[in-house]
């Protein structure tokens, strides 16, 4: 079983009969695959962490910030061929009204870093604040933004959570989406809410 199965499987256990419902997209082929003369390489795995922090997310940031944590640990002690990945995590948010609304009220707290004890710190710190919550322009920034590996067998994985329409902002979700793809990033959504309102607000379709 290939890591991102066996990761996928994990997922819907821990969020399971959660307020949290989580969408993973099957959009390009996940799987982690090393060259055989790279054999002795660590497999690579970048993750980027978009979390909605308006305040739409009262009462809910908190379990949300669990969640995305868990999934960073999960990740963490995954092995490939019996090989421990390196991690590389981001992170972003977005949706504050605090934020600058020429940048989409979002911004980028985080590159790609090792260093997940202050991914996490920077994590948990994060409080909530009004705005508009624009998913389309939040993904497209993370996908332009960071410095993504260009290997084609490294796993690219972006987590957006909120609990706001998907559609919101100037920035089309779809095409957003599409621009992570063409660069083999798999963009996987958790809604903060009940499984149809994530439905009838275009969080399944990506």
């Amino acid at each position: 079983m290939n890591l991102i199965k066996k990761y996928f499987f994990t997922l819907s256990v821990f969020f399971f009969a959660l307020p949290l419902i989580i969408f993973i997209s099957n959009s390009v082929n996940a799987g982690v695959k090393i060259n055989d003369e790279k054999a002795v390489d660590k497999p690579l795995i970048e993750l980027a962490i978009l979390l909605d922090t308006s305040n739409s997310m009262d009462g809910l940031i908190e379990q949300a910030k669990t969640q995305l944590w868990k999934i960073v640990n999960e990740l963490a002690t995954a092995k490939k061929n019996g090989v421990t990945p390196e991690l590389r995590v981001a992170l972003f948010e977005y949706g504050k009204s605090s934020l600058s609304k020429s940048e989409g009220y979002q911004r980028k707290i985080s590159d790609f870093t090792t260093d997940l004890d202050g991914i996490s710190e920077e994590l948990f710190k994060l409080t909530t604040n009004g705005g508009d919550e624009y998913c389309g322009w939040t993904i497209k920034s993370a996908v332009e933004t960071l410095k993504w590996s260009k290997g084609s067998d490294n796993l690219k994985l972006i987590f957006i959570a909120g609990n706001e329409p998907f559609t919101q902002g100037k920035i089309d979700y779809r095409s957003a989406c599409k621009q992570a793809i063409e660069k083999s990033i798999i963009v996987n959504t958790i809604f903060c809410g009940n499984f149809e309102q994530g439905v009838s607000s275009g969080w399944k379709e990506y």
